[in-house]
């Protein structure tokens, strides 16, 4: 019992060392780590720049860059969680209160609160798959030295530019008579509405900056290996 009780007390205190010895950076870096599978819930990822960045920087042989600059990451990604969330339940609350707008004489051509729905749902059913899968992937140790991001990274920008070039395509489809009567009617579903078109387009964009960046490094990952292999191939043959 004592024995058990001193191992406890033990193991207690060298956790405690541990955070206590642990700099700020290393700590935000960990708090980044553990909301990036929470930020896929979220148009905007930016743990995902945060890894790139540090696999750049890594590249190129700075190995402390990414910890240097993973507390303003971390601050960003809870603002954002944080905004995202109230975004979320205000778009639940426009559907709700709104749900007229479904069967409008406008809705046929101007249809922003099917729009709204599809942009409430569909990435967030999707961020949410990606996030169980990636925090599955975190938990496979065979996989922790191998890059899986891109193929996490891409399914977001996709389905982002997707649903931003259709969410311009109805905004500047809309009559003026239509935009009266969504305003009129149906404010807050069209406020919504033109809040979800401008995040779709501005996450899209990021979002294929960090896929390109990723396909990059991978790239240049996969090159390295190759010129480290053909010369040791060619110095054994010999």
């Amino acid at each position: 019992m004592h024995t058990c009780v001193a191992g406890v007390l033990l193991g207690a205190c060298q956790q405690e060392l541990t955070w206590e010895n642990a700099s700020f950076e290393t700590v935000s870096s960990k708090v980044v780590d553990v909301l990036s599978p929470v930020e896929q819930l979220s148009p905007f990822k930016l743990g995902q720049i945060q890894k790139l960045i540090s696999q750049i920087a890594e590249s190129a042989g700075d190995t402390e860059l990414g910890d240097q600059i993973a507390p303003y990451f971390a601050v960003g990604m809870v603002i954002f969680l944080v905004l995202f969330v109230a975004y979320f339940v205000l778009g639940v609350v426009s559907l709700a209160v709104d749900a007229e707008a479904m069967d409008a004489p406008c809705a046929e051509d101007s249809w922003i609160w099917l729009y709204v729905l599809l942009v409430i749902v569909i990435p967030t059913s999707v961020g949410f798959i990606i996030g169980l899968v990636e925090t599955g992937l975190k938990m496979i140790e065979a996989l922790k030295d191998v890059k899986y991001e891109i193929f996490l990274v891409l399914p977001s920008p996709l389905l982002n530019v997707t649903l931003g070039i259709l969410g311009i395509v109805l905004w500047s489809g809309m009559t003026e008579e239509c935009s009266a009567f969504y305003d009129t009617n149906h404010g807050l579903l069209l406020v919504i509405f033109h809040l979800q078109v401008i995040i779709m387009c501005v996450s899209s964009i990021f979002g294929c900056i960090t896929l390109f960046g990723y396909a990059a490094s991978l790239y240049a990952d996969l090159t390295k290996k190759a010129d480290y292999v053909e010369p040791a191939s060619h110095t054994h043959s010999a």
